[in-house]
């Protein structure tokens, strides 16, 4: 909680807390985030701005809490606020700050709450890596075979697939992504080319991302 005095105000008092909800993730990149909490107030129940910084920017302005929004106790009254914040993935520090004008006549006052920490991690696909079945399929000989080359990870929409096999054989494509998951696929059919039996490389590329893993491929 932080607390602020105006000068002149004759002791009266403005303090605000502020709570961070559990991130939803809205894309593979970010997030969005709830912040709430209570603006209490010893003096008058004047409109107060509430401004948001984000990482130690200048804050904006994020809504108003007016005067009927205050529950009256005697001489304390309280109001509270609910945010919403789109933020990418990361370590962020946010801090909600309050500002009342002072209406008719009376001194302005402000407040920050303290600032909250908030971890926005929506990369699910994090950590490529290839699965499937291409130790399982590894015959480059078998009639009408095909090699399906599955890998996992955030490659964006435009991966590419280099294999590179014995016998300086080099085969690029495009991968197919599933939709807006992690999975990307190429069905290889080496009966187009294919370097014979031996140690393969296969390299995933995309979106400032690489993968690079092998497999040994037989014909029998």
């Amino acid at each position: 909680m932080g607390a602020s005095l105006g000068s002149g105000d004759l002791g009266t008092r403005l303090t605000a807390t502020a709570e961070a909800s559990p991130v939803e993730c809205t894309s593979l990149q970010s997030g969005v985030v709830g912040i709430s909490g209570i603006l209490e107030t010893t003096g008058s129940a004047d409109s107060a701005v509430i401004r948001v910084a984000v990482d130690g920017g200048s804050p904006v302005q994020m809504g108003t809490i007016q005067p009927q929004d205050f529950v009256h106790n005697g001489r304390i009254k309280t109001a509270n606020y609910a945010l919403e914040l789109s933020l990418a993935n990361g370590s962020h520090v946010v801090q909600v700050c309050f500002e009342q004008s002072g209406a008719q006549g009376r001194l302005p006052k402000s407040v920050c709450a303290t600032p909250v920490s908030v971890e926005v991690q929506c990369n699910v696909c994090a950590g490529a890596r290839p699965f499937g079945n291409i130790v399982g399929n590894n015959n480059l000989c078998k009639a009408n075979g095909h090699i399906p080359v599955s890998v996992r990870g955030d490659f964006g929409d435009d991966a590419t697939l280099e294999i590179q096999g014995p016998n300086g054989f080099v085969h690029q494509a495009a991968m197919n992504h599933a939709g807006q998951s992690c999975n990307y696929h190429y069905n290889w059919n080496p009966n187009d080319g294919n370097g014979g039996a031996g140690s393969y490389t296969f390299r995933v590329q995309g979106n400032g991302q690489k993968l690079v893993f092998g497999a040994r491929l037989n014909c029998r």
